[in-house]
């Protein structure tokens, strides 16, 4: 079996190589293929709703030559929208597109795994992806988020392959791959540029080594194919998007600032992993695979890590909010440096133990790395179950816990970000109240009063008054929870006075 540069200088990676590498990822992949399929036809989230009657529902050329906001993933829409006029409007349909690029992210991460590591190393990280509880939600979410980590990592791929073997063809594939990740979400422009500022640099080190700059010229030609093409995807609605981020400030930005992301992150990865416990270990490991590559092979830590700080400069300076779902394209760079911190460690633990060595055990450390590998694994499938357990938003079930228990007569109202999915999706015949005033209003009418709403921490912010009214004189009589961070449904009553 042929092995890369890392299985040559590898030490005891290179001891327990798999055979048949490819027979292992078409069943990794087969896997990922059935746990991102389990439950895809679960009700929709906000996001999700939103996405399909504002942006779906219209015409194919309306959806080329409109930006309705940031909600919209041009690419992704198209796809979406062309998964339901083939397949007919259900979730499942319009998730299709995240499902697919989803399950093609678990061998492409293999392709990068391959070339920055070795082939167990590479295996190993396809099947954390492949069990991960976070890429299987996404893959489940009709948004952008995976088509824009296939590109990230698609592009990550080809510029180590161009850098390394100075032809235009991996130039030009990364040129395309960028392009498309820029119109699947503007994130990907935040990827580019720290692969610019990547490129810059080698080529001054070069210069420096008076090596010359000629094999840069592809490089340099692929950006500005780059831009060139991510122009030519958003003409027909690129005056939008320029008047959109220039004159459109975010009614967000108080509410989902760079601290709640960050603890919202933690929450999530918790949730994800399992425990609080589990999650330190993975970012003790993942911080002495990133300290390995920087010893080892600092190009490829550069590839991973430069994106994530240029997005989070770019949201901070561009819009000032800050989601955890800008950083799900890192996904797969973190279970790479994962993976390394899982190979290096037991290393480190064999080479320092006193009476054991690499040469007297030499199964010692891979064994020690597939035994923490395994609980990994086995930690991040065992949260899947609470993914299949619940939907991202539990609208349906309200719905049916008020339809159920009200009486005739009885009013309901939806409250913030309730109002939207139940009333312009499920077509519900209830009233929205934005007001405190208007909530009393309908409450004079002596009779119980139903109010069903959602993102409570978003209703503080959008109208103080009016949560501090249903906090203060609401039962909540039921909780619908959901996978999506603070969006269980709400369902209160007050009774008359």
């Amino acid at each position: 079996m042929h092995l890369t540069r890392a299985e040559e200088h590898g030490g005891n990676s290179g001891k327990l190589q798999l055979t048949r590498p490819w027979v292992w990822l078409t069943a990794v992949t087969i896997v990922a293929a059935v746990l991102r399929v389990i439950g895809i036809n679960k009700g929709l989230w906000w996001d999700e709703i939103y996405f399909l009657v504002v942006t779906v529902r219209h015409p194919l050329a309306e959806i080329l030559a409109r930006f309705p906001g940031d909600t919209q993933h041009p690419l992704y829409s198209v796809l979406a929208r062309l998964s339901v006029l083939a397949f007919g409007e259900h979730a499942w349909s319009l998730r299709l597109p995240a499902v697919v690029f989803g399950v093609a992210s678990v061998p492409l991460l293999y392709l990068l795994g391959i070339a920055v590591s070795t082939r167990n190393q590479a295996l190993l990280a396809a099947s954390l992806l492949a069990v991960s509880y976070h890429h299987v939600w996404f893959s489940q979410n009709a948004r952008g988020y995976t088509m824009l980590t296939f590109w990230a990592l698609a592009s990550t791929l080809f510029l180590l392959q161009g850098m390394r073997t100075g032809r235009r063809g991996p130039y030009a594939a990364y040129a395309l791959a960028s392009a498309l990740g820029a119109y699947t979400h503007l994130t990907m422009l935040f990827v580019v540029a720290s692969h610019v500022v990547i490129c810059v640099g080698c080529a001054w080190r070069d210069w420096k080594s008076g090596l010359g700059l000629a094999k840069w010229r592809f490089a340099l030609e692929a950006f500005f194919l780059t831009g060139g093409l991510t122009l030519l995807f958003y003409a027909p609605i690129l005056t939008q998007v320029m008047n959109y981020f220039t004159h459109r400030p975010s009614s967000m930005k108080g509410v989902s600032t760079p601290r709640w992301a960050m603890l919202e992150t933690l929450r999530g990865l918790i949730r994800g992993l399992g425990s609080e416990g589990v999650l330190v270990v993975a970012a003790l490991v993942i911080a002495c695979g990133a300290w390995s590559y920087f010893r080892e092979n600092r190009l490829a830590l550069a590839l991973f890590v430069l994106p994530g700080a240029f997005t989070a400069l770019g949201a901070v300076v561009s819009r000032g909010t800050m989601y955890p779902r800008f950083f799900f394209f890192l996904i797969g760079f973190a279970v790479l440096m994962l993976v390394q911190g899982l190979v290096v460690i037991p290393r480190w633990i064999v080479a320092h133990s006193p009476g054991a060595s690499a040469r007297n055990h030499p199964g010692l450390a891979p064994a020690l790395s597939a035994a923490l590998a395994a609980v990994l694994l086995a930690s991040s499938a065992y949260s899947l179950t609470r993914n299949y357990k619940y939907p991202k938003q539990d609208f349906e079930g309200a719905i049916q816990f008020v339809d159920r228990e009200r009486k005739t007569g009885e009013p309901v109202v939806t409250a913030g970000a309730s109002t939207f999915p139940l009333l312009k999706y499920y077509a519900k015949p209830w009233d929205s109240v934005e007001t405190v005033e208007q909530l009393r209003e309908i409450c004079r009418q002596d009779r119980p009063v139903w109010v069903i709403y959602t993102f409570p921490r978003y209703l503080e912010s959008w109208s103080p008054p009016l949560a501090d009214m249903i906090r203060n004189e609401f039962t909540v009589t039921q909780v619908f929870p959901g996978t999506v961070g603070d969006g269980d449904v709400f369902v209160a009553k007050s009774e008359p006075r």
